[in-house]
């Protein structure tokens, strides 16, 4: 196998995988799955921690 033949294959795979993570990452940002630390827009993304009573 001639050695630009192994590269070319490499780099298609690096590629796949790269675009593949860049779809993933922009599906979630559309399906507004993300937190943006706005808290007034959020429906309940973070788990409220409840402060135990003072003796």
């Amino acid at each position: 196998m001639p050695p630009i033949l192994g590269n070319l294959i490499v780099i298609l795979t690096l590629t796949a995988v790269v675009a593949l993570a860049l779809r993933s990452m922009w599906r979630s940002h559309k399906s507004a799955a993300h937190c943006t630390g706005d808290c007034s827009t959020c429906h309940s993304c973070h788990t409220k921690k409840e402060t135990p009573p003072s003796s």
